[in-house]
């Protein structure tokens, strides 16, 4: 186990070795110092607290500078995997998986992270009978469902023209089948984006937090243990210093709000 973790750990470092300069360009020159530091105290950290400081650079460009991208996000997880920060790593993979869905790098590592974590929760599972009528609308990747959308309307208005000058059964046929698809997959595609808007993903960050039943401490916990970092959420209301969040496996709790952040910013 301990030889795997070393593998590991080494993986991420030359993945991020490799990232490094691809969003340089993508950045003023006033800029290129501090981004020039960061590397430069990645490159010398033996140990995490070195790897820590060296975060903190990045996240400078990211809170202060205002940069968003991929790439920077990337590597700002990396930074903070091996500064043993777990939390922050899969808040950022996630940030920059909005950038560059189809990274498999960071894919691998996101889910290498999220196996480190203290809460492993599973997710909860689907009825039968959902998974059999809806089971495309949640693992078709959204990307490819934007790009049969497109395939679908362009052939619907293509059987149009067809049925205009020919008005054959296999035209209409056609038409009809093309409609349906277009609007299956734009019906999947708003409902998702609602969801989205009203409902934001988010991770614990503190290294523990204790939940509960209420929004305020005089509530009861929600739970025989506390959750930690790096478990991930999604938020269904703000009140005050408090949110009230949704676990993987369905369950519902409160949270302190400065324990936790979203993934979108």
């Amino acid at each position: 186990m301990r030889m795997s973790v070393k593998f590991q750990v080494l993986s991420f470092k030359l993945l991020l070795l490799a990232a490094l300069p691809a969003f340089a360009a993508d950045i003023p020159e006033y800029q290129i110092k501090t981004l020039e530091k960061a590397h430069s105290m990645f490159r010398a950290a033996t140990n995490s607290t070195m790897y820590a400081e060296a975060a903190k650079q990045y996240e400078f460009l990211v809170q202060e500078e205002n940069i968003h991208n991929g790439h920077l996000y990337y590597t700002l997880a990396n930074t903070h995997f091996l500064a043993g920060n777990i939390g922050r790593a899969i808040l950022n993979y996630r940030r920059a998986e909005k950038y560059t869905p189809r990274n498999a790098d960071l894919r691998h590592n996101l889910d290498y992270a999220r196996k480190q974590r203290i809460d492993l929760i599973p997710s909860k599972e689907r009825s039968a009978m959902t998974e059999k009528l809806l089971g495309w609308h949640y693992h078709i990747p959204t990307a490819l469902r934007w790009w049969l959308f497109a395939a679908s309307y362009l052939l619907m208005w293509g059987a149009w023209v067809w049925v205009g000058k020919s008005r054959r059964n296999e035209a209409r046929i056609a038409f009809a089948a093309a409609a349906l698809l277009s609007v299956v997959l734009a019906t999947s595609l708003v409902v998702e984006l609602a969801a989205a808007r009203q409902m934001k993903d988010g991770v614990i960050l503190a290294k523990e937090v204790l939940a509960r039943k209420g929004d305020g401490e005089i509530y009861a916990p929600s739970f025989l243990e506390p959750l930690h970092t790096g478990t991930e959420f999604r938020l269904l209301e703000s009140r005050g210093q408090w949110w009230y969040i949704r676990l993987a496996d369905g369950q519902s709790c409160w949270i302190p709000a400065h324990a936790a952040e979203t993934v979108e910013l």
